[in-house]
């Protein structure tokens, strides 16, 4: 394959979750510099807030050329809270799922899936947040259950792509379920026994939260990885864009 082909055939996708609205009018042009940055053709968000007829989703789209689709996890009399996608490429549909508490009253979660269509072929790329507890990996465990349920059904030319903040570790048996799908943790994939911690201490957000450093967010993927790095791991004029680092991803995709 020449150095033209694979650059026809590479996918750039990217995920971050946005720590609401926090901070976010300081925040919000650091964010919008990453992405500029990155250029991903498909970015993941989690923890957007759409209120008071303003949505963080559609304001990083409008200032980076992207489409935005926002779906909502929970809604209260202040808004609503939830994942979206943004993307480059045409889209030609959305479906936003409820993912299982399991009986826990825990804030609701949920799956946004968008078909997008890049060179000529179908992609379902997701944005999820599974529940943040640290006991309670059983209940990630039925969530990513339902994300199997509900992206496994619907490949089509291509195996899904689904990123988030899934709340835990590598090795922790939630995120093993994940190969469910035959689907790579693409950082692993590029970066094998690196950390690659998205929650840092490093981060003066995140320090805040006196938690321990570690890989939380992750972009799943069934094809060739070419390169995944973190990212939204510096501040930009002096503001650090979200209390999560994020990840990005080259990915090639395969011949017909």
């Amino acid at each position: 394959m020449t150095a033209h082909e694979i650059r026809k055939s590479t996918l750039t996708v990217m995920t971050l979750n946005l720590w609401g609205a926090n901070r976010w009018e300081d925040r919000r042009s650091a964010v919008v510099d990453w992405v500029n940055e990155v250029q991903p053709d498909l970015l993941a968000l989690q923890e957007v807030v759409r209120a008071g007829g303003h949505c963080q989703a559609s304001w990083i789209a409008a200032h980076t050329q992207m489409t935005a689709l926002f779906g909502a996890a929970s809604t209260t009399d202040g808004g609503e809270f939830g994942n979206a996608v943004l993307s480059r490429l045409p889209m030609r549909g959305s479906h936003r799922r409820r993912l299982t508490d399991a009986a826990t009253g825990n804030e609701p979660r949920a799956l946004i899936t968008v078909e997008a269509e890049a060179f000529g072929r179908s992609v379902w790329f997701s944005s999820t947040h599974l529940s943040w507890r640290f006991d309670e990996g059983w209940v990630r465990e039925r969530q990513v259950r339902d994300i199997v349920d509900i992206v496994g059904p619907h490949r089509h030319d291509l195996p899904p792509i689904v990123c988030g903040d899934f709340n835990a570790t590598p090795e922790s048996t939630e995120v093993q379920f994940m190969t469910e799908l035959q689907l790579d943790d693409t950082f692993e994939a590029a970066n094998p026994g690196q950390p690659g911690y998205t929650w840092s201490n490093a981060n003066p957000f995140a320090a805040a939260e006196q938690e321990p450093d570690r890989r939380i967010d992750y972009i799943f993927a069934g094809v060739r990885v070419l390169s995944a790095d973190v990212v939204c791991n510096e501040p930009r004029g002096g503001v650090w864009p979200s209390d999560h680092f994020g990840v990005a991803a080259k990915l090639l995709l395969p011949d017909r």
